[in-house]
């Protein structure tokens, strides 16, 4: 599947509220409670400042439909550093294992590129296996355990730590 990213708009939100609020996706984004849609709108109005909110969300979308099928986000910008975390969603199971998180990765690079980023970082909780799948795949390469602990059943487990260097 080919696809595109632009960036989130505010005729997205009730999308991406679904996506925010769907209890299968919160392991992947360390969420633990749902949404309003006010959160969403002012989330997204936040991030038409990059610069400011240090932070940024784009859509995946299909090519040729222009259908969404994700997102992905650059958050926790250091542009001192030129690194920032990236996140990434193709939230309804029929769409995932298409290649479309893999082409989404290819193009939010050059957008972290044309922001001047040298670096990316990830934290994937360690029993998501397609997700660690999915780093490695696009080059990431796993440097260890975060600081940063996910509660599954009652328990902390420490998330695994990837990291990609943009520029070589």
């Amino acid at each position: 599947m080919s696809v595109c990213i632009r960036s989130v708009e505010l005729g997205d939100a009730v999308e991406v509220l679904r996506w925010e609020n769907d209890v299968e996706n919160w392991s992947s984004s360390n969420n633990d409670s749902p949404y309003q849609l006010w959160d969403i709108v002012r989330l997204i109005e936040s991030l038409q400042d990059i610069a400011t909110s240090k932070q940024g969300r784009w859509m995946i979308c299909d090519s040729k439909t222009q259908k969404t099928l994700g997102a992905v986000d650059l958050c926790a910008i250091d542009f001192e550093s030129k690194e920032a975390i990236v996140g990434i969603l193709i939230a309804d199971k029929e769409n995932r294992g298409k290649g479309s998180a893999s082409e989404g990765f290819r193009l939010i690079e050059v957008e972290a590129i044309n922001l001047g980023l040298d670096k990316l970082t990830c934290m994937i909780h360690p029993e998501n296996k397609p997700s660690v799948a999915l780093f490695e795949k696009c080059d990431f390469k796993k440097i260890g355990q975060s600081d940063d602990k996910y509660l599954s059943d009652g328990v902390y487990i420490e998330a695994l730590l990837f990291e990609k260097w943009l520029k070589k």
